[in-house]
């Protein structure tokens, strides 16, 4: 099968879903949008995908571009006759897709799309709906954001519904060449791993920590991330004593493959995040068998259980989550059945090397959808 990926920007993801989609078989070209100059993901294209060279996709996307855009997907269509498209996220990608009247679509929400960029931008609204209404299959990775795109006009019986994933056999408790450099034998590591951006609400978990570390001098934070809200986390954390201030970790993204071992470090994951599906990274936490501590979104409650594989704090109250690290760490030794658990949901929920291949099912049902409109 010939499949055309039409995606904003290059990441992890991407690279997960290239991947993905060449190694069950299929024949794979991938057209960017956009380069935000955030280099998210370093490595190369996977083996076996095709880029396919257009005038976007190296610098931002304008909107006035939108009906360009939409006569070049049309072309490129023609030229390499997919069986079916895979675009996403929503508002951008899939809606230039429907706007481009291109078919079998199966259309992806990136989980931000659905759960924060639709609720505080009505056109962002508004092109999803269009997306939606006029895609053949919809793919997500939590029952949330099908539930949100039925609303926007989605047929809720045409979405296949998977964690993005992660691989078990490599995501997994061990040893940390890192630990001894980042923190004591009796310090409590808290680590989080959400990019600093306005979605991920960073600065709730660094306003957390400064409450907690001013009770407890055990308590380190690691922020292992950079982003647009750098600055302002910075800010934050320069009000606060000097002391508390050098338990702070900062370190920028590092490379994909080593993040594991950050994991295998700390002694708590936290994430503050106001929008969510699946959250990949909070699955590598669970996976490596370490506490979660999280905000209790949709996306995270269908991972999340409290006290049975994690611990939820109400979104967005600094103090909940202050009280909340604080009762981790005074119970510590405690969290052996979490952890367990939380790795026992991974292995049975969370494998890539499983779901990816439910790709095929959206794919195949894309198609089946669009002939029986006798197209």
């Amino acid at each position: 099968m010939k499949v055309l990926y039409f995606s904003r920007d290059y990441t992890p993801h991407d690279y997960r879903f290239l991947s993905a989609i060449h190694a069950i078989g299929h024949q794979v070209s991938y057209l960017r949008l956009t380069d935000a100059r955030r280099n998210l993901e370093n490595r190369a294209l996977p083996v076996g995908v095709e880029i396919i060279d257009w005038q976007w996709g190296k610098g931002q996307f304008e909107e006035s571009e939108a009906d360009v855009v939409r006569a070049a997907l049309q072309q490129i269509a023609r030229q390499i006759k997919p069986d079916v498209v895979h675009s996403g996220p929503l508002p951008d990608c899939s809606w230039l897709v429907a706007e481009a009247g291109l078919h079998p679509h199966v259309a992806m929400s990136w989980g931000f799309d659905l759960m924060h960029d639709i609720h505080v931008d009505p056109q962002a609204k508004e092109r999803s709906r269009v997306a939606l209404e006029q895609a053949d299959w919809f793919l997500g990775d939590c029952f949330v954001e099908r539930d949100t795109a039925a609303e926007l006009g989605l047929n809720p019986r045409h979405a296949t519904i998977f964690p993005w994933g992660i691989n078990p056999a490599v995501v997994k408790a061990g040893p940390s060449k890192m630990r001894t450099k980042l923190a004591d034998e009796n310090d409590f590591l808290m680590i989080s791993t959400r990019s600093l951006e306005p979605n991920y609400d960073v600065a709730t978990t660094l306003q957390a920590f400064l409450i907690a570390a001013a009770q407890e001098p055990a308590l380190k934070m690691l922020i292992l991330a950079d982003g647009s809200q750098k600055e302002k986390l910075h800010a934050i954390a320069a009000a606060a004593d000097s002391a508390i201030q050098q338990r702070i970790i900062w370190i920028e993204r590092v490379p994909n493959p080593e993040i594991v071992d950050y994991y295998r470090s700390a002694d708590l994951y936290i994430s503050s995040s106001i929008t969510d599906g699946s959250s990949v990274s909070l699955l590598e936490a669970q996976a490596c068998e370490l506490p979660v501590l999280v905000s209790a979104i949709p996306g995270n409650r269908e991972w999340v259980q409290e006290g049975v594989t994690g611990f939820l704090f109400e979104t967005g109250n600094i103090a909940q989550l202050a009280e909340k690290m604080l009762w981790c760490y005074r119970n510590r030794d405690k969290m052996g059945a979490v952890r367990a658990a939380a790795r026992r949901q991974i292995e049975t929920r969370a494998d890539w090397d499983k779901n990816k291949f439910r790709l095929n099912e959206a794919y195949e049902q894309a198609i089946a959808v669009w002939k029986s409109k006798g197209k």
